[in-house]
């Protein structure tokens, strides 16, 4: 790895990585990295404007919402043109007539009294008739002769009736209104002149209105009208003022409505935005706590995860920047796939799922251009799938080409998602617009891919992580360690290989991580290259040095290369992990052949103290199996002839001799689970070392032909 990448690695101290307040500072940390950014998406920057002045900024809508003002307005111009509704009262008609019938009738009476003089006559007639009528209409019917009288009542009755069955609104009841209509029906009539005038004065002051507003039928109209104007929308990203523009009353309505006023500023938005983020805080961490107990006691992959979150919400937010009036579909752009792809990688699939449907709900929020709920559908549907298949396409990514592959079927996934959008909102847009579309979604996928292995390296070297891509690599044997193990130790070289071989099928054989083990076993023992040939699968066709010296020496150069390699690795800038392995893979064991030797050859009692490893005993599951393996593999290659039987009772005792010493006590392995790694070694080791069948040599073959 890169000398300057890992001098960022984060060095954090054990009490650290487990102390629960700094576990949960790390989730309210990972709460404010989602929350603020997505701040700006729910409530806008307030602004200190007025009517009738100068913006000094350019303000576009934040948000869609209603310009309620203007709907109003449309609504009463709307209101205001609906025409009256009118209803025909056909009692006021009834009533018309009987009065026409009544005026003939009263001047047939006053006919009759001939004792009475003609200006009384006059005089009663005036004030017994409803009507005004002038005197010469009046003195007419009080002279017309009976049958005039009588043609001149049907003819005025017909008339009347006539017109009112027509109706007669407020606005058409003037004289003239009515003596148009009366002089349509009376020309044909067949009366004198006199008769004729008669019945038309009494025709016109007789037609009143009789069709008046039905208020209940031009309210209903009112409010249908009213219902029916859509209300007028400030869509997000519209342009309310330019700068240095003036603020016309409409503007300021208008910025009043999008949320930009100081005075409107509401902080509901803020509370619920969250509640919104604290919930699906406490279910991530909740989850966490119960499905990944590993993540959830390692503060330093909460911290990792928490980054990945932030990383992914900080480039929806930047690629959100192009999203505009003309073009809001910004959203099927976003490389969302980036956060899952890396917590994949990084950390456990599943919890890189639960993460999708967190990333799915901030992108409907972020990319909420039009729809007036507080997330679009369309952009969580998106991606929601194109984080999901990120995570499902990548498998057991061992090599960076496979997230190159996982990229190209994120966008192959994107393209479906898009249709898949279109068709459901059954949408009409041009082939222009849906092949912007599917570029996006293409786009979003390599994008993704792309930037995953640019970050992976980082997020490796600073939090120390190391992804099955990064263990590939140091399981290379081009690596300068393990080329150097080969060239100058091929007996350890081979003793490492044959130790991870037995490792990672133990590992695997329990669920632990086996290729963490097999690249922790291949540098467990790269402190033997300070000294080799002290080591016996070093010493090929030579005496051992350990003959003519003092144990206590052999003890300490024995002892000393597990603080060889451990210098080595840090030198090399391997990962902690492994420098681990090497570190830990004799724990605390006694150098039992030199303890023994050495209390013979003394007259005081030795410590069996000074003859054990420094330790520190192991720490994982998978330290603690390769310490097994390797001193297995060590004891099994010294048997003459390794049978089933030597090789399984050889083994259960290496555990049991382990396990009593204590050396398991501080890593997470079971009984059951030392007894599946027991089965796994001794059916490895049985097919390393089975039994071959001894051919003779060809002299014997030729005698026996013979």
């Amino acid at each position: 790895m890169n000398s300057k990448l890992w001098r960022l690695h984060l060095s954090f101290p054990d009490s650290w990585r487990e102390n629960r307040m700094v576990r949960i500072a790390l989730f309210v940390f990972i709460g404010l990295g989602v929350y603020l950014p997505l701040m700006g998406d729910v409530l806008p920057k307030t602004f200190d404007l007025n009517i009738n002045t100068v913006s000094n900024v350019t303000l576009t809508a934040p948000v869609t919402v209603e310009d309620a003002d203007a709907t109003e307005q449309a609504r009463s111009k709307a209101v205001s043109e609906v025409k009256p509704i009118y209803s025909r009262d056909d009692s006021i008609t009834s009533h018309q007539l009987k009065l026409v019938a009544f005026i003939y009738k009263k001047a047939a009476e006053l006919q009759a009294a001939t004792a009475m003089a003609p200006e009384l006559k006059l005089k009663e007639f005036k004030e017994n008739i409803p009507f005004v009528l002038e005197d010469s209409i009046l003195q007419a019917l009080l002279t017309m002769p009976a049958p005039a009288l009588d043609a001149a009542s049907k003819e005025t009755a017909r008339v009347v009736a006539s017109i009112m069955g027509e109706g007669v609104s407020q606005e058409a009841a003037g004289r003239e209104a009515i003596q148009q209509r009366v002089n349509q029906y009376i020309v044909l009539a067949e009366l004198d002149s006199k008769a004729r005038k008669v019945a038309r004065e009494i025709a016109i002051v007789s037609s009143v209105p009789n069709r008046i507003v039905n208020e209940e039928a031009t309210n209903a109209a009112k409010e249908m009208v009213r219902r029916g104007v859509k209300p007028l929308m400030i869509y997000k990203g519209e342009v309310l003022v330019e700068k240095d523009q003036f603020i016309s009353e409409e503007m300021y309505h208008k910025l009043n409505a999008a949320g930009l006023l100081q005075k409107n500023a509401s902080k509901l938005p803020f509370l619920g935005l969250a509640i919104f983020v604290g919930l699906f805080i406490a279910f991530l961490s909740i989850y966490i706590s119960q499905a990944h107990r590993t993540v959830y006691s390692n503060n330093t992959l909460i911290l990792m995860m928490g980054f990945i979150i932030v990383l992914t919400i900080v480039v929806m937010k930047i690629v959100s920047l192009v999203q505009n009036v003309d073009y809001v579909m910004a959203g099927f752009l976003v490389p969302a796939a980036l956060g899952s792809m890396l917590l994949a990688i990084l950390i456990d699939t599943q919890l890189a799922v639960v993460c999708s449907f967190l990333f799915a709900l901030f992108a409907g929020i972020i990319f909420n251009f039009e729809s007036l709920l507080p997330f679009d559908f369309r952009y969580s549907f998106y991606t929601l799938i194109s984080c999901l298949a990120g995570t499902y396409s990548l498998g057991k990514a061992t090599k960076r080409g496979r997230i190159l592959q996982a990229g190209f079927l994120v966008a192959v996934t994107n393209i479906l998602s898009i249709t898949a959008l279109y068709m459901l909102a059954s949408s009409s847009g041009s082939w222009r617009d849906i092949f912007y579309q599917y570029a996006s979604g293409v786009i979003s996928g390599v994008i993704a891919a792309v930037l995953t292995i640019g970050f992976l390296p980082f997020f490796e070297a600073i939090f120390g992580i190391l992804s099955p891509l990064r263990l590939i690599e140091l399981s290379n044997p081009n690596q300068p360690l393990l080329r150097r193990l080969l060239m100058e130790t091929p007996g350890t070289y081979h003793h490492s290989m044959m130790v991870a071989n037995l490792s990672e099928a133990a590992c695997m054989a329990v669920g632990a991580d086996g290729l963490l083990a097999r690249v922790g076993a291949y540098y467990h023992d790269v402190g033997k290259m300070k000294r080799p040939h002290f080591f016996i699968e070093n010493q090929v066709n030579r005496e051992n040095p350990h003959d003519t010296l003092a144990p206590g020496l052999s003890k300490r150069i024995i002892i000393v290369h597990v603080e060889d390699g451990v210098k080595m690795l840090e030198e090399h800038h391997l990962p902690r992990q492994i420098i681990d392995f090497a570190r830990e893979h004799h724990g605390t064991t006694l150098l039992k052949y030199f303890y023994h030797k050495a209390a013979k050859l003394s007259d005081s009692p030795i410590l069996e103290s000074e003859y054990r490893y420094p330790g520190p005993k192991a720490q994982t599951r998978e330290s603690a199996i390769v310490g097994i393996c390797d001193s297995a593999e060590a004891a099994v290659r010294s048997l003459g002839r390794p049978t089933p039987e030597r090789i399984e009772q050889l083994v259960r005792r290496i555990i049991a001799e382990r396990l009593e010493d204590g050396q398991f006590n501080e890593c997470h392995i079971t009984m059951q689970e030392l007894e599946i790694v027991t089965r796994t070694i001794c059916e490895t080791l049985q097919g390393f070392f089975h039994n071959r069948i001894e051919y003779p040599d060809h002299k014997q073959v030729v005698v026996k032909q013979a």
